[in-house]
């Protein structure tokens, strides 16, 4: 079950660097400190599985 959710969390957040890397290739007007911006929104947007290991 832990297995599961912690391989759930990294596909999650391997999609999360995906999309910032896609946005940041292609937007012209996109600089390093708005992608960490719309990063670091992403990430607090990311549902967080509940763990015993905190």
């Amino acid at each position: 079950m832990k297995e599961n959710s912690k391989t759930d969390g990294q596909s999650m957040f391997k999609e999360i660097l995906k999309k910032a890397y896609v946005r940041g290739c292609t937007e012209n007007e996109m600089t390093s400190k708005k992608m960490i911006e719309d990063l670091k929104v992403d990430l607090k947007n990311m549902p967080i599985a509940q763990s015993d290991t905190i």
